[in-house]
């Protein structure tokens, strides 16, 4: 497999993991803000939490993505 091979992969992997980590960020953001009043206190800690992990993920995949790019020879936005 060579490097060209392996960075669309690379790049597809992360634009797919970055694509999940927003939607399971927004789906918790709004069970966190717009339906707190029907969990009990914990269930909306652990959401809370939940956010801040899944921006910490999306990020992360936002670097691979960087990565990917600049092995594929790509300019980097």
């Amino acid at each position: 497999m060579n490097q060209q091979s392996s960075g669309h992969k690379l790049l597809k992997g992360a634009n797919l993991a970055m694509v999940i980590f927003l939607i399971l960020f927004l789906v918790v953001a709004y069970l966190a803000w717009g339906l707190e009043a029907q969990f009990p206190l914990m269930v909306i800690a652990v959401l809370h939490f939940l956010q801040i992990l899944l921006a910490g993920l999306f990020k992360l995949s936002y670097v691979v993505r960087l990565i990917a790019q600049n092995q594929l020879g790509r300019p980097l936005h």
